[in-house]
C-alpha cells in the first residue's frame, strides 16, 4: 500500500478560484480547455505542482504578485498523475494567477470527462458528454489541485453546439452565439467546494419544467421521450430538499438543482452540487408498473445524493480515509428522509438487509476498519464499499437510537454550522455530538470506526441479573478486539440502555431481550433457556427484532456454531409472517442451503419451502386487493417467486406464464406480480424464453424493465443461453455500466455458473474491457455462490494470478466469503437431508 504522502501535492501554492472554459468536439470526441486559476503562494516557490492526467497542455502563463508574467516549463509524472510547472523566476509570497490552455479526450471509460450514448426515436445514435470526477478524476478534465481539502470556487463556461443543452453546477448567467453553429454558455460562480464536485453535461437532452422548492428551481433532465418517467423523482426530490433543509437547519447551499439521468453511468449517482447525475434506473421510474423495491431505490438514491449537498458538499472530509463521513452519513440520512416520505414502506426495517450484508463482510479476517489509510487513487476508489456505506450508516443509527433522535440531530446541526465550506475529520463529528449530549461519544465510537469487525454478545440469566459477554465474531478463526457497545434492551421491568463492555450485567426482571428495536451492529446469542423463550414469542416481537433473530441464527450457521437444522426449525415457525423483509431473511438462508444441498436432498428442501410459503401465497393469490399497501403487494410477489423458483412448484407455472404473456401484451399487471411471473418463467425456461427476454430487453419501456428482462435472460438455466449473454457482453451490446453485475450473475447462477466461470476465464481481458475500470472488482459480487470445492480452488488460484486493479481488498473478502460457503457445503451437504 502506498502512503498518503506519496499522493498529496505540495502546500506551497493554494488555489481559491478556477475560471474554466470547455469546448467539446462531438465529431472527434476531443475537447479544448482553458483554465485560469487564482491562487496564493504561501512561501517562495520555483515550481507549481498540479494533478493532471490524459491532458496535453499547450500553453502556460504564470503571473506573480508583482504583476509580471512568465512562461513555465512542463514535466509530467504519469504514474503520480501530476504535472510540474517549472518557473524561470521564483514566485514570492502573495497572489498568483495560472493560465493553462490544453486539450483532452472525451473517453468511454465512464470516468473524468466521458461520453454516453443513446438511440433516438428515429434510430440515430446520440452522444452526451458528461462528467464523473469522484474520487480523483477532475484531473482528467482540467489541471487542478485534485484533493478534497483544496476547496475553491468555480466559474464554468461551456462552448457547445447550438442545438444541445449545457448544464453545470450553477445557474446560467449568459447564453450567447459563439459562431459556426456554437453557443457560449456561462454559469454563475459556485460556492467553495472540492474539485470532485464540479460537473458539466452537454447533449441533446430535455428537462422538465422547474418546480420551485422554497426558492430553489428543481428539474429532472433526461434523454428525449422520457418525461413521463420523471414525475416520481420530482416529487421525491422536492420532499428531500425540504426535509434536509429543515433537519440540518441550513438552507440548500446551491442556486438551482438539476437531477440528470445519464444512460451510461458507472455508479448509482453522483452528488455534484446543483447538477446531480444518476444512472437511469436510479432516477426514472413508472410507479404504475414498478415494484415497491424499484420505487424505493429511486427515492433512496435521490435522498442520498441530496443529503450530500450538506454532508459532503458543504462540509467535506479532509482526505479519502474519511470518506465514510460523506457516504455513511448520506446513507443514514437517506433512510431518515425516505422513512419520513413514505412511512408505509418501513424503511428502517428494510435497511436490516443492508446492515446484515455489511455484517457478513465485517465477519471476515479480511475486513477493514471504516476509516482506513488511503494513498493512491485506486485505494481511494476501494473505499466506496459496503463497509463505508452500510456499516458506517448502521453505526450512526445505533448511536442515534442510543443518544436520542433530537440530541443526535442537534449535534449534526452544530457540526455542519461549525464547519460549513470547510473540511473535517472524524473527531470533529464526535466533538459536536459530545458537546450537545454530554456523552463520551469519541471514546464510545473509537473502536467502531478504527477497528474492523464487531462483537457477538452472549446473554445468560444469572439469578436476578442478565450477564452479557462479548466476543469478536468471525466466520473463520478468532478475533481479539473489543468494543464499547451502545445497546438498548427490554425486560419485564421495562426497557433501558447500557454500554456493554467485556462483561456487563443488568437487572431486568423475569424476561430480557438485548438489541431492543433491532438497530444494533452486533449479533446476539442467548443461552438455551433464553433462546427458547424468545423463539416461542417471536411472533410478538417487533419486526426489526424478528429479522435480527433470524439473521443472527443464520450467521451462527455460517460460522459453523450451530447446524442448519436449527435454522430450518426456526424458519418453520414463521408461516404466518407478514413482513416481506423478515421473509427475505428466511428465504435468503434457505436459498443458500439450496446451493449446497446434495442433488438427492434438494427435492426435500424444495418440499419444505413449498410447505412454508404455499398457504400464505394461496391466501394472497395473484391479484392485489383494492386497499393493499405497497408492502402487501411486495410480499405477494416474494411469496410467489419463492414458491415457483426456490420451491420449484410446477403447479403455478401455467399461471406465471399467463401473467407474463398478459404483461407482454400490454395488459395491466401489478408490478410485483409481473416481476414474480418473469422470475418463475425464467427459472423454468429455455432458448425460446431467452429469446423473448432479450427482445423485451432491447425494446424495454423503462430502465427498470431493461434490467428486469436482462436479469431474466441470465436466469434461464441453459449453458447455451448463458454463453449468448457473455457474447452480448463482450461484443458491446450490453452497456459497460451493466457489465459488472451481468458478469457477477453469470458466475453466480446455480446450474450454469461453474461453466460460465470457465468461459469468463477464457475471455478474461475481453470481459474486463466490457466493464468500467472503477467497477471491475464488482464482477466478483456473486463469487461465494461457487462453493463447489474444485471450482472454488480454481477461482482462488486464478485471482491470485490475475489481480484486479483497485480491487485487492475486495478480492480478499470475496475469496474468504467463498471459503465460508465451501465450509457450509462440507458441513451440511450430507446431513441436511436428515434435517428435512
Amino acid at each position: 500500500m502506498s502512503s498518503e504522502a506519496d499522493h498529496r501535492l505540495p502546500r506551497s501554492v493554494i488555489p481559491s478560484h478556477y475560471q474554466l472554459e470547455i469546448e467539446p468536439d462531438f465529431e472527434t470526441f476531443a475537447f479544448k480547455g482553458r483554465v485560469v486559476i487564482t491562487a496564493a503562494a504561501v512561501e517562495r516557490v520555483a515550481e507549481i505542482v498540479l494533478n493532471s492526467i490524459e491532458i496535453d497542455i499547450d500553453a502556460v502563463e504564470v503571473m506573480g504578485a508583482d504583476g509580471s508574467i512568465q512562461d513555465a516549463g512542463l514535466s509530467y509524472e504519469e504514474g503520480r498523475e501530476r504535472v510540474t510547472l517549472a518557473l524561470g523566476t521564483p514566485l514570492e509570497i502573495g497572489p498568483v494567477e495560472i493560465r493553462l490552455d490544453y486539450t483532452g479526450s472525451i473517453n468511454d471509460n465512464l470516468q473524468g470527462f466521458y461520453r454516453s450514448t443513446y438511440t433516438s426515436a428515429a434510430g440515430e445514435e446520440k452522444v452526451i458528454a458528461t462528467t464523473q470526477f469522484e474520487a480523483t478524476d477532475a484531473r482528467r478534465a482540467f489541471p487542478c489541485w485534485d484533493e478534497p481539502d483544496m476547496k475553491a470556487t468555480y466559474q464554468v463556461t461551456l462552448v457547445v453546439p447550438e442545438h444541445m443543452m449545457a448544464i453545470s453546477n450553477s445557474q446560467v448567467v449568459s447564453d450567447d452565439p459563439a459562431g459556426e453553429g456554437l453557443r457560449r454558455v456561462e454559469f454563475a460562480t459556485t460556492m467553495k467546494m472540492s474539485t470532485y464536485l464540479v460537473a458539466f453535461v452537454v447533449g441533446e437532452l430535455e428537462a422538465t419544467d422547474p418546480v420551485d422548492v422554497d426558492g430553489t428551481p428543481l428539474r429532472i433532465v433526461h434523454t428525449p421521450g422520457k418525461a413521463h418517467l420523471a414525475r416520481f423523482a420530482l416529487d421525491a426530490g422536492a420532499f428531500a430538499l425540504r426535509y434536509f433543509s429543515d433537519y440540518y437547519g441550513i438552507a440548500y447551499p446551491g442556486d438551482k438543482l438539476d437531477m440528470i439521468a445519464v444512460p451510461d453511468f458507472a455508479w448509482g449517482a453522483m452528488e455534484n452540487l446543483g447538477a446531480v447525475t444518476y444512472r437511469e434506473t436510479a432516477l426514472l421510474v413508472d410507479p404504475e408498473k414498478a415494484t415497491q423495491g424499484e420505487q424505493a431505490r429511486v427515492a433512496d438514491v435521490i435522498a442520498h445524493e441530496l443529503a450530500h449537498m450538506w454532508f459532503g458538499d458543504l462540509v467535506t472530509m479532509k482526505w479519502w480515509n474519511g470518506i465514510w463521513l460523506n457516504e455513511a452519513f448520506a446513507t443514514f440520512m437517506e433512510l431518515k428522509c425516505v422513512d419520513a416520505y413514505r412511512p408505509d414502506w418501513k424503511r428502517w426495517l428494510s435497511f436490516a438487509a443492508g446492515r446484515n450484508a455489511a455484517m457478513d463482510t465485517d465477519s471476515l479476517a479480511s475486513t477493514r476498519p471504516i476509516e482506513f489509510p488511503v494513498g493512491s487513487p485506486e485505494e481511494a476508489n476501494e473505499m466506496f464499499d459496503i463497509l463505508t456505506y452500510s456499516k458506517g450508516s448502521s453505526v450512526l443509527r445505533m448511536l442515534e437510537v442510543y443518544l436520542g433522535e433530537e440530541t443526535f440531530r442537534d449535534g449534526i446541526r452544530k457540526y455542519l454550522k461549525t464547519h460549513s465550506y470547510a473540511n473535517t475529520e472524524t473527531a470533529d463529528l464526535w466533538a459536536a455530538l459530545e458537546e450537545v449530549s454530554g456523552e463520551p461519544v469519541g471514546l464510545m465510537m473509537h473502536g467502531w470506526i478504527f477497528q474492523g469487525g464487531y462483537p457477538r454478545i452472549t446473554v445468560a440469566r444469572d439469578g436476578d441479573k442478565y450477564v452479557m459477554r462479548q466476543e469478536h465474531f468471525r466466520f473463520l478463526g478468532d478475533g481479539e478486539d473489543e468494543w464499547q457497545v451502545p445497546a438498548l434492551y427490554a425486560g419485564s421491568k421495562g426497557g433501558g440502555r447500557v454500554i456493554v463492555g467485556a462483561e456487563t450485567a443488568v437487572a431486568a426482571g423475569e424476561s430480557f431481550r438485548l438489541n431492543r428495536g433491532g438497530q444494533g451492529f452486533y449479533r446476539v446469542q442467548y443461552d438455551d433457556e433464553l433462546r427458547d423463550e424468545i423463539a416461542h414469542q417471536a411472533a410478538d416481537l417487533p419486526a426489526e427484532e424478528r429479522y435480527a433473530l433470524v439473521a443472527d441464527l443464520w450467521a451462527n450457521v455460517l460460522a459453523g456454531d450451530v447446524p442448519a437444522k436449527d435454522f430450518i426449525e426456526l424458519a418453520s415457525q414463521f408461516k404466518e409472517e407478514s413482513e416481506p423483509e423478515v421473509w427475505g431473511a428466511i428465504i435468503g438462508g434457505l436459498g443458500e442451503l439450496n446451493r449446497v444441498v446434495s442433488s438427492d436432498d434438494r427435492p426435500a428442501l424444495q418440499e419444505f419451502v413449498r410447505g412454508l410459503v404455499s398457504d400464505a401465497a394461496d391466501k394472497m393469490g395473484w391479484q392485489p386487493g383494492a386497499n393493499e399497501s405497497d408492502l402487501d403487494r411486495r410480499l405477494r410477489g416474494l411469496l410467489l417467486r419463492t414458491r415457483g423458483v426456490l420451491g420449484d412448484d410446477k403447479s403455478i407455472l401455467p399461471e406465471a406464464r399467463a401473467v407474463f404473456a398478459a404483461s407482454r401484451n400490454g395488459d395491466t399487471v401489478d408490478g410485483e406480480v409481473a416481476a414474480a411471473a418473469i422470475a418463475i418463467v425464467a427459472a423454468n425456461g429455455g432458448s425460446d424464453e431467452f429469446d423473448t427476454f432479450i427482445d423485451a430487453y432491447r425494446n424495454a419501456g423503462s430502465p427498470q424493465d431493461e434490467v428486469r428482462f436482462l436479469q431474466a435472460a441470465i436466469s434461464v438455466p441453459e449453458q447455451e443461453t448463458a454463453s449468448k449473454v457473455l457474447d452480448m457482453l463482450t461484443s458491446g451490446e450490453i452497456r459497460r455500466q451493466d457489465g459488472a453485475w451481468v458478469t457477477a450473475r453469470l458466475i453466480g447462477h446455480r446450474t450454469t455458473g461453474a461453466e460460465s466461470w470457465n468461459r469468463i476465464k477464457d475471455r478474461w481481458d475481453q470481459v474486463l474491457d466490457a466493464v468500467p475500470p472503477q467497477s471491475q472488482r464488482r464482477i466478483l459480487d456473486w463469487l461465494p455462490a461457487r462453493s463447489e470445492p474444485e471450482v472454488a480452488a480454481d477461482i482462488e488460484a486464478w485471482l491470485a494470478d490475475h489481480p484486479l486493479a483497485g480491487g485487492s481488498k475486495y478480492v480478499d473478502q470475496q475469496v474468504e466469503l467463498l471459503k465460508v460457503r465451501v465450509g457450509l457445503r462440507a458441513r451440511e451437504e450430507g446431513r441436511l437431508g436428515d434435517s428435512l
